[in-house]
């Protein structure tokens, strides 16, 4: 069983986010007390949380997480940061360290951040981890939520299911009440605990699998006959597919003979076409000829008419046009020079300009650094006397400012340092002063609280007995015997006895039995006859039949032979016998091993007795050394923590060094924050002070010149510049280093544990460690022993088992022989008689008459039987009246003694009373002598703390002055020096400050700027005259070029008309060619052709040229003529090959058309009717096969259904048990006998599902108790059916926690539910890792589970001063 250890809580709720609080869990009983509000039912909503991954309800938006606004000194803290940074985060987390089922040691984290922002809260769960702790044999694993689910991995480790642990372990209080909700609610959770949607789906999913193979079932039948209808179709398409194929072929013959044809005349048409392209090469190269001539003769003329020509050679222009090219060559490099020049010297004047402008610039800027230090020295003058006067310092007036200042300096720091020393022994002094008031304040109060929570305790027990009194008192008086009433019943009983006899003596069993005997006698005879008679009917038909079954039953018999053969040799059955002989059959063999195991059984329990009492022993050493160790374990790995976190800041030796210096630095930097936050006012008032009056602030004298007086100014603006950027920096240090003491100041509780741990602590433990674990190990010797003897009994038990079931199995063997033997001699007698002398019709006639015969006993042993089940039921009822009758007056009995047990405990508890009313009394009276003196002590207290403050204030506002007089002198001694350094000269300088040596630079600057620009004048002058020079010899160029190219164009005329002359001629002599083929084709007549031997046509003779068209008329006609007939003569041609083609494609589609029917048959016979007479045997045997498998899912849903419906029957009946018991012996009222949970079916058979509601029983008859019990019937039936079942669901899980389990229950009532509480606990003990966690704010009923001696300690939850839970272990001996 699985059982929880220790919970660790942080910023959950009102749980501090800062610290780790831890709580602990004991077996078998946790209490936890604390007052409403403090934090109790977070520890149920954390263990909910961390098992299951579910929120409390109503805890959307953040509410689950620490509010970082609670608490003033956390609000002021959210402030600030959320005016810097705009949001505040808390962290919170749970942890849960259990062993699972397996005994196997576990934690369990789980985190959440909140961030809260200006106007939004955000809450994000973080990455959680479950770990399996290494033990001596396994590793340490860790998994991620984020490589598992750890919501599902949570209720398997603790072995129930998640619905078990949200509505029975861990219910919240809000939701304790869900037994008696509403009848939806009611049934969802019901249905979740029996995890009935699982099975439900089951069954939902068995019956959409039948239904969806009934569909296909039904399309695998029409899928059958659609393929005997395809295997006759496909006869017909091979029919079809042979004509095809002999058209095909007829037609690709007559194909054959056209494209010969077509071949012939396609050859003539590309010799016509090599003619035809020849003639038109020649015509298109004539007029290309001539167009270019033409385009020639127009150039010439418009050059001719544009240019001047030369009387000269053309080797006199080539030679002329190469000199003017040189020339132009020439001049464009020096012109190119020029240009170079000029540019170099426009950027030279630029450069020296740009030069000029900066040294202006920086003359302005040396000129206002110099006014500005005249106004910085003349400032701090002013300053020096103002701080003079106001601390009194005197300094010697004949010296300069630059040493009057200094003097002013060292008095200030001397000043400083006197009252810094007064400041921090006035404080010491203050401090340990309000220490010993505030602990005198404190011991008061802690008694005062002290005596009246012992008071308020005593007070609440007197209440508590009180109304315990009156309601025994009123209990008491409500059972009074009343003697007529009990007279009556014994009349009653007498009677009911009387009738009881009467029915039974009308309900004679013997006579019953012996009639009943008689007619089974004559039924059992005549269904033998019949049987006979069947037989005798089938004999002769059945003779195959028989002698088949005669040799299955022999060879039946033979492997029972062989089986009963290998049983009888095995060891250890020959060792048990009877008084030394053989048994006479297997079956006393059985008995005489089970008498024996029984005995062996005995022995082990006698041994276990022992063995329990040892292990007990063994386990108590244990857990006790198991505690010490982890103790020691924790508080030293504790210890490590701490000195590895003191370590990392300091060694611990030197921490309190280490905090008073950080506590110095952060006082040295508050000081120098303050100092640069003053200099801003006081720089303001140097600025104009000098300004206005002209003259130093703090020496009150002027300046020689205007110059130093701009100096001081600018110098002090640059300074004043300058302090917000030294104030950034300053401040960036005092964050650190309040780091750094925040940190050390955390670190001081860690301080003192280490310390206490080296002095003391350590040996101690380890000391306690030892004794335990020398005790522990004489323990387990012991136990060790008894162990050893356990194990011998129990492997001769395990033994005698394995023999009793070998001998059972041989009993069994026996008696299946016996059996075959005689069903093989019965086949051998039936095959060895001869046959039946009658025939078929008289045999089937005398079995009619059996069957009558047989159908009338029948009856009449039907009615035999519902004679005798209503005599019986009478009796029942007798009997059950009588059985009440005696409970009433065992009634009436039971409460006569309890009413003497009443008296005697109203009698203890005044005596209480007494007691608690005496305690009370004199604690109040102790607490009201120590009032006086709480309020004298804090009056002086408060009045110290006043004097301190106002000392500590005055004393500080003489620091901060002396501090800001320093600094302002300070700052404006580093502001003239800075000046000073700009204006200075670097050593070794010609010049005497940076001003003349910038005005030398600018008079330098502005004579090389003039020399540059006369030079940029000369140079531009020069490039012009090159320029007109370039253009002349550009002109004569052209010239030239132009004559050069008039020459060249005359010559190339003459070449054209040559190449034009000799085209001519080549197109004459083709012409003329041409001529001579066509006349001679004239005379040949006319020209026959056939296509693939029909008569396609006969082309008639034509003429080639009209009438008069001669060949001899002009040079144009020649040519127009020969290209037209050509171009005829291939239409002819091409028209005979395009009729042909015509024909061919005529053919090929006829073809093509077949081609395709015989592809579409090939295709149908490929596919649609591929492997008919195959398919249809396949799908034939697939049809019988998903009938058959359907027909096995109904086998399957019923006995589903029916297993789910005893499961539920079972348990419903085992939770209504546990609610009888635990009901009879909790409530005390007489309204009630019992509760009961009821289950009823709704819907059909096959949507069928369970409603639950909880009733009342009183006397025989059940009521809903919903809407019709009060408040306090209404818990307790909750914690009742909570109860039973956790007992019946949670058979790994011993854990239970209840949730202020005594709400709206009077005295009585929580009495008897404490003595309950502690009698499950005492059965359930004995068990291994039973938990019960009980959360209440009741003392009392804390007491009466502390008188139970199952817990040693409580858990007291309070708030501690910052209103944050925190847990306290108390024990309950002392509260």
């Amino acid at each position: 069983m699985s059982v929880i250890r220790k919970l660790l809580i942080q910023g959950i709720r009102s749980f501090d986010p800062q610290n780790q609080d831890i709580i602990e869990f004991y077996t078998p009983l946790t209490i936890i007390v604390g007052q409403n509000g403090c934090g109790k039912t977070t520890i149920i909503e954390c263990l909910k949380y961390i098992t299951t991954g579910e929120l409390p309800p109503n805890s959307k938006g953040g509410a689950f997480i620490h509010d970082p606004k609670v608490g003033t000194a956390k609000l002021v803290q959210c402030i600030v940061k959320s005016v810097l940074v705009g949001e505040n985060e808390v962290k919170a987390q749970v942890k849960l360290r259990f062993y699972n089922i397996s005994q196997r040691s576990m934690t369990c984290v789980r985190s959440m951040l909140l961030t809260q922002k200006k106007a939004t809260v955000t809450q994000k769960t973080l990455e959680g981890a479950l770990s399996f702790d290494g033990t001596a044999t396994q590793d340490k694993v860790s998994i991620s939520s984020r490589c598992a689910d750890l919501d599902a991995m949570l209720p398997e480790q603790l072995g129930v299911s998640k619905a078990v642990l949200e509505n029975v372990i861990f219910c919240h209080q809000e939701e304790s009440n869900w037994p008696l909700s509403e009848p939806a609610t009611l049934k969802k959770r019901f249905d979740e605990i029996f995890a009935a949607t699982r099975y439900t789906k089951a069954l939902d999913s068995i019956k959409t699998i039948r239904k969806n193979q009934a569909v296909e079932i039904r399309v695998s039948r029409g899928e059958l006959k659609h393929l005997e209808e395809k295997k006759t179709k496909s006869e017909r398409v091979r029919t079809e597919y042979e004509k095809s194929t002999v058209s095909i072929h007829k037609y690709r013959e007559r194909i054959e003979d056209i494209q010969q044809q077509e071949a012939l005349v396609a050859s003539q048409i590309e010799a016509l076409a090599g003619q035809l392209q020849e003639f038109m090469s020649l015509q298109t190269t004539l007029e290309g000829l001539q167009m270019n001539l033409d385009q020639k003769i127009a150039s010439y003329q418009e050059l001719e008419a544009n240019t001047n020509v030369l009387d000269v050679s053309s080797e006199e222009l080539e030679r002329v046009r190469a000199d003017i090219t040189k020339q132009i060559e020439s001049q464009e490099s020096d012109i190119q020079n020029k240009r170079d020049e000029r540019d170099s010297l426009q950027k030279k004047i630029e450069q020296l300009q740009s030069k000029t402008n900066e040294t202006l610039s920086e003359i302005g800027r040396l000129r206002a650094a110099q006014d500005s230090l005249d106004t910085k020295i003349a400032g701090r003058a002013g300053t020096v006397s103002e701080l003079c006067v106001t601390f009194s310092i005197s300094v010697e007036s004949g010296t300069d400012q630059e040493q009057q200042a200094n003097e002013c300096t060292r008095a200030l720091e001397s000043l400083l340092t006197t009252a810094q020393d007064e400041r921090k022994s006035m404080r010491q002094q203050a401090e340990d002063k309000e220490r010993t008031l505030q602990s005198d304040v404190d011991a008061k109060q802690a008694e005062i609280y002290s005596f009246n929570n012992a008071a308020e305790v005593s007070d609440k027990q007197t209440a508590a007995n009180v109304q315990q009194i009156h309601n025994l008192k009123r209990k008491r008086e409500s059972m009074q015997v009343d003697d007529a009433k009990r007279t009556l019943l014994e009349d009653e009983l007498a009677k009911e006895v009387k009738q009881l006899e009467l029915a039974r003596e009308k309900d004679n069993g013997d006579v019953y039995q012996e009639s009943a005997k008689k007619k089974r006698m004559e039924l059992a005879g005549v269904i033998d006859e019949i049987e006979q008679l069947n037989a005798e009917i089938k004999h002769n038909n059945r003779q195959a039949d028989t002698r088949a079954k005669l040799a299955l039953k022999k060879k039946d018999l033979e492997d029972k032979n062989r089986q009963w053969d290998s049983l009888v040799s095995t060891a250890g059955l020959s060792d048990y016998s009877n008084n030394g002989a053989d048994f006479a059959s297997e079956r006393e063999r059985t008995a005489a091993i089970s008498d024996a195991i029984a005995k062996k059984k005995q022995a082990i329990h006698d041994n276990s007795s022992k063995a329990k009492g040892a292990h007990d022993a063994l386990a108590n050493s244990k857990l006790r050394l198991k505690l010490a160790q982890q103790s020691f374990d924790e508080q030293a790995k504790d210890i490590a923590e701490k000195d590895e976190r003191i370590r990392k800041v300091c060694d611990v030796a030197q921490f309190d060094a280490t905090l008073a210096d950080t506590q110095s630095e952060m006082h040295e930097l508050m000081e120098e924050a303050g100092q640069w936050k003053s200099v801003s006012s006081m720089y303001t008032a140097y600025i104009k002070k000098i300004e206005n009056d002209h003259a130093c602030p703090v020496c009150q004298r002027g300046w020689s010149n205007k110059d130093d007086e701009g100096k001081i100014v600018n110098k002090l603006k640059i300074d004043y510049t300058s302090a917000p950027t030294e104030l950034i920096k300053v401040e960036g240090e005092i964050r650190d280093c309040q780091r750094r003491l925040d940190t050390l100041t955390n670190l001081k509780s860690a301080v003192r544990d280490v310390n206490e741990w080296n002095k003391s602590g350590k040996t101690d433990l380890e000391a306690q460690v030892r004794e335990l674990t020398s005790k522990e190990g004489q323990v387990s010797a012991d136990a060790d022993d008894i162990d050893c003897e356990s194990v011998v009994l129990s492997t001769e038990l395990e033994d005698m088992v394995e023999h009793l079931a070998k001998s059972k199995e041989l009993m069994e063997l026996e008696e299946s022989r016996q059996e075959l033997q005689r069903q093989v001699e019965g086949y051998e007698r039936e095959l060895q008689a001869t046959g039946s002398t009658k025939t078929i019709d008289e045999l089937q006639a005398q079995v009619g008459n059996c069957q009558a015969q047989e159908s009338t006993i029948r009856r009449e042993l039907d009615q035999l039987s519902k004679d005798h089940i209503l005599q019986q039921k009478e009796i029942g009822f007798r009997q059950d009246s009588i059985r009440k009758i005696q409970g009433q007056m065992d009634q009436f009995t039971r409460q006569a003694n309890e009413s003497e047990g009443i008296l005697q405990r109203i009698a203890e508890l005044e005596l209480a009373n007494t007691a608690n009313e005496t305690e009370a009394k004199e604690a109040r009276v102790q607490a009201e002598k120590l009032g006086p003196q709480l309020v004298q002590a804090q009056k002086r207290l408060s009045e110290t703390r006043s004097d301190a403050r106002t000392n500590e204030s005055r004393v500080d506002q003489h620091v901060r002055d002396l501090m800001q007089g320093r600094d302002r002198l300070q700052l404006m001694a580093d502001e003239i020096e800075q000046t000073r350094a700009r204006l200075r000269c670097e050593p070794g300088s010609e010049y005497v400050d940076r001003l003349e040596m910038a005005t030398a630079e600018r008079d330098k600057l502005h004579e090389q700027t003039s020399l540059s620009s006369q030079q940029l004048a000369a140079a531009v002058t020069v490039l012009q005259e090159s320029d007109r020079i370039g253009a002349k010899l550009a002109a004569q160029q052209r010239e030239t070029v132009d004559n050069i190219r008039l020459r060249a164009n005359h010559t190339e005329q003459e070449r054209i008309r040559g190449e034009l002359k000799a085209a001519q001629e080549s197109q004459a002599r083709l012409e003329s060619q041409l001529s001579q083929i066509y006349e001679d084709e004239n005379d040949d007549g006319e020209v026959e052709e056939e296509t693939d031997g029909n008569l396609i046509g006969v082309i008639p003779r034509k003429r080639r040229h009209g009438p008069g068209g001669s060949l001899a008329q002009g040079a144009a006609k020649r040519r127009g003529g020969g290209g037209a007939r050509l171009q005829q003569r291939r239409e002819i041609l091409n028209a005979k090959l395009s009729e042909l083609t015509g024909s061919r494609a005529g053919l090929q589609g006829e073809v093509k058309q077949l081609e395709d029917q015989a592809r579409r048959l090939t295709h149908e016979l490929a596919t649609d009717y591929k492997d008919v007479d195959m398919l249809y045997v396949r799908q034939l045997v697939q049809c019988k096969t998903e009938e058959l498998a359907n027909t096995d899912l109904e086998t399957y849903g019923r006995a589903l259904d029916s297993a789910i419906m005893r499961y539920h029957s079972l348990k419903m009946q085992d939770i209504n048990k546990i609610i009888r018991e635990l009901w009879i012996n909790t409530y005390q009222g007489n309204d009630i006998d019992t509760i009961e949970i009821r289950s009823e079916m709704d819907g059909a058979r096959n949507i069928r599902s369970h409603n639950y509601r909880v009733v009342m029983v009183k006397g025989g008859h059940a009521i809903d108790m919903r809407g019709r019990c009060s408040a306090g019937q209404k818990v307790l039936a909750c914690l009742v059916i909570r109860l039973a079942l956790a007992e019946t669901f949670s058979v790994n899980c011993g854990i239970l926690a209840l949730d202020e389990p005594t709400t709206n229950l009077d005295q009585e009532n929580i009495d008897s539910l404490a003595r309950s509480l502690a009698r499950i606990i005492k059965s359930r003990r004995e068990l291994r890792n039973f938990q019960l966690i009980v959360i209440t704010h009741d003392e009392i009923f804390m007491q009466l589970l502390g008188k139970s001696e199952y817990a040693d300690y409580y858990w007291r939850v309070y708030k501690d001063e910052n209103q944050c839970s925190v847990f306290a272990r108390r024990p309950i001996a002392n509260n």
